[in-house]
C-alpha cells in the first residue's frame, strides 16, 4: 500500500460515503462469488452507478487493494483500542483471520495481478502492528517467546492458504479455526 493509501485525499461526505460503500459492497460480492465477479454487481450492491464506481477504482484490482487498505485501517484501530491489553495478540489475530476468511478470493487475484498492491509496505504496517501486542503475549508466558512478528505473517499466510477453494464462508471459517488451532498449538511455549 503506498502512502497515500495510509492518508486518503479529503473528499466530499457524500463522495467519501460512495466509496465507502463501494469497499464495504465489493468485500461482501467478492467473498460470495470471487474475485471475477462483474463490477456492476458491485456498484448495484452499494446502490451507485458504473460510473461512481469507476471514478473512484479504475479496475477490480483498485477495488481490491482498497480493500485491504480498509482493512489494515480497522487493524490498526483495534490494535489502538487494544493497546496495552494482555490479549490484544489474540485479538489482532483472530480479526486478521476473519479479515482472511472474508477477502480469500482476493489474496490469490492481487498477488498476481496487475495492479498489486504494495506488499512490502503492508507487510512493514502489518509488523509495526503486531510487534507490541507480541512483545506483551510473549512478555505474559502466552507465546512463545522466538516468535517474530514476521513468523506471524507466516502463520497468517498458512491459515489463509487452508481457507482457498472452500466453497462457503462456514467452510472457510471451520478451515481457518483449525488450521489456526493446530498453529497455535505450536505457538505456544513448552514447559
Amino acid at each position: 500500500m503506498a502512502d497515500d493509501a495510509h492518508h486518503p485525499p479529503t473528499r466530499r461526505r457524500d463522495a467519501q460515503d460512495n466509496r465507502d460503500r463501494l469497499i464495504a459492497a465489493a468485500r461482501e460480492v467478492f467473498a460470495e462469488s470471487g474475485f471475477d465477479v462483474p463490477l456492476d454487481a458491485i456498484a448495484r450492491r452499494a446502490g451507485v452507478g458504473r460510473a461512481t464506481l469507476y471514478r473512484n477504482f479504475s479496475d477490480r484490482y483498485a477495488l481490491g487493494s482498497a480493500i485491504f487498505a480498509s482493512n489494515v485501517a480497522a487493524l490498526e484501530a483495534l490494535a489502538a483500542a487494544h493497546a496495552g491489553r494482555a490479549d490484544a495478540f489474540t485479538t489482532l489475530l483472530s480479526a486478521i483471520i476473519e479479515q482472511q476468511i472474508a477477502s480469500h478470493a482476493l489474496v490469490p487475484a492481487l498477488l498476481t495481478g496487475p495492479g498489486a498492491p504494495d506488499l512490502h509496505a503492508l507487510a512493514r504496517r502489518m509488523t509495526r502492528l503486531l510487534a507490541g501486542p507480541l512483545r506483551r503475549a510473549q512478555a505474559a508466558g502466552a507465546i512463545r517467546r522466538d516468535l517474530s512478528p514476521s513468523d506471524v505473517l507466516s502463520v497468517i499466510a498458512m491459515v489463509s492458504a487452508a481457507v482457498v477453494g472452500a466453497p462457503t464462508l462456514a467452510a472457510r471459517r471451520r478451515r481457518a479455526t483449525r488450521a489456526l488451532q493446530l498453529v497455535l498449538d505450536g505457538l505456544v511455549p513448552r514447559a
